[in-house]
């Protein structure tokens, strides 16, 4: 039921324009931008556990919003695609995320995929986007994305929002 959802919502909401506002976010090495149209600008700060997990870089909070960067090592050449196919596999392990089956997968761009589903809260829902690549032929690039909603039509705005984010290496 929830997979029909997301499906029929990328369809109808696919192919409208998306906000003029954005996040926009560089990161100096290794080298790339991300870009989400739709969330706003965000002040990023050195992830609070980067000290012991060094892959752990970036975190940004405003409610109802939150993106944490993170760029785990890849091996020597690991292509965007390979990089999203191994995130993407270890998702469904994670607490708190639902089975592989219930996580929608895309390709965005020849650089840039997602990985999205929803997780319920006490009044309503918790939209998780994780944008995928890599970067500098060192490191993988995940960008985690969430956004708090409590009204059905946030849907639709999050999947068009989506359609436009992309990860640009340097």
């Amino acid at each position: 039921m929830r997979r029909t959802l997301f499906v029929t919502a990328l369809v109808v909401f696919g192919s409208l324009p998306c906000r003029a506002d954005g996040f926009a976010f560089e990161v100096a090495s290794p080298k790339f931008k991300v870009i989400i149209p739709g969330i706003p600008q965000l002040k990023m700060d050195v992830h609070p556990n980067n000290a012991t997990q060094p892959h752990l870089r970036f975190l940004g909070t405003d409610e109802p919003y939150s993106v944490a960067v993170f760029t785990p090592t890849a091996a020597a050449g690991m292509t965007p695609l390979e990089c999203a196919g191994a995130i993407a596999r270890t998702l469904a392990a994670r607490p708190g995320t639902p089975p592989s089956s219930q996580i929608l997968k895309a390709r965005l761009d020849g650089n840039t995929f997602v990985a999205f589903y929803a997780t319920p809260l006490a009044a309503g829902v918790l939209l998780h986007a994780h944008l995928l690549s890599a970067a500098g032929g060192t490191h993988c690039v995940e960008v985690h994305a969430t956004r708090v909603s409590i009204q059905e039509d946030d849907l639709g705005s999050w999947i068009t929002d989506l359609d436009k984010a992309s990860i640009k290496p340097d």
